[in-house]
């Protein structure tokens, strides 16, 4: 008897067992669309629009040659809220690298963009990059003027990649 009724199941919960399995399908499905949604929202609060410092320095290995940009002051350069990072920075060395690449010959030019909000931080930070590469390099140092060259703002597209997409090449506009 006892064997028996350990494998005794009622008729009416093999009928409820795939109602249920669906139900708590559904029910995740949209908490997980409801979850993606609201991180999508959050992170566009995590972004500003403000005016930032921005130089920029391009190394030619080739001709041995330093191309340092004046400090500009850029309006509406989008940063992260938390941790004041500068959002498509890629952008701003592609800008430089498109000009030098078209103003100078020397080969391809690796380009780096250094940014902040303070002007007396980004001012040592200038002077620093000055002292090491125009006084203490045996490279060429070509200074470029803002009359030659000026950062321009990105616009910040936000891209949202869905797990197994791969993301999409921003061409150029």
């Amino acid at each position: 008897m006892l064997h028996s009724s350990i494998f005794f199941v009622p008729l009416h919960a093999n009928i409820k067992q795939p109602l249920m399995k669906i139900q708590k399908t559904i029910l995740c499905l949209v908490l997980l669309c409801l979850a993606f949604a609201g991180s999508a929202e959050a992170k566009r609060h995590r972004v500003k629009q403000m005016q930032m410092y921005m130089m920029g320095v391009a190394i030619s290995h080739l001709d041995s040659a330093v191309f340092i940009t004046d400090m500009q002051l850029v309006d509406s350069i989008t940063i992260e809220k938390k941790t004041k990072f500068l959002m498509d920075r890629q952008l701003y060395s592609m800008q430089l690298r498109d000009y030098l690449s078209g103003a100078y010959e020397g080969g391809p030019f690796v380009c780096t963009v250094y940014f902040g909000s303070s002007r007396k931080k980004m001012e040592r930070r200038y002077l620093s990059l000055h002292k090491r590469y125009v006084q203490g390099s045996n490279m060429q140092t070509v200074l470029v003027d803002q009359s030659q060259f000026r950062f321009k703002p990105e616009e910040y597209v936000e891209q949202v990649i869905l797990e197994g997409q791969a993301p999409k090449k921003k061409g150029k506009k």
